[in-house]
């Protein structure tokens, strides 16, 4: 059987997480944050209505610690599935510097395969 990893799993109904995001203190909080940051952190663009909340620290036992705003960025949902995809999932690391290597390699091939275009 072929398990690919990085397949996204459906969050379970009693997954503390799951239930965690469902709180009012949650959505408060997120709400704050969207107000404050109104842009998606990588990309620039306004952040969506469906924006995420990206914790910062991927320590379990802190997932539910919103007292520090700074260990929180918004991201449109694309961002965050790229972030993750190339840091990891909270149970792994991947070789995020080798990865960003790659994408610089691939920019820089479309640049020249793309003279015409500019910034």
């Amino acid at each position: 059987m072929n398990k690919n990893p990085r397949k996204k799993k459906v969050a379970k109904e009693t997954d503390p997480k799951v239930l965690f995001r469902r709180s009012k203190a949650w959505s408060n909080f997120r709400l704050k944050l969207r107000k404050k940051q109104k842009y998606d952190y990588v990309t620039g663009s306004p952040l969506a209505k469906n924006a995420n909340c990206h914790h910062l620290c991927e320590d379990p036992r802190q997932y539910e610690d919103i007292s520090d705003e700074e260990r929180f960025v918004m991201l449109n949902s694309t961002s965050h599935t790229v972030i993750h995809y190339l840091w990891g999932d909270g149970k792994r690391r991947y070789n995020w510097k080798e990865r960003l290597q790659k994408l610089k390699e691939l920019c820089e091939m479309m640049d020249a395969a793309n003279p015409e275009l500019k910034d």
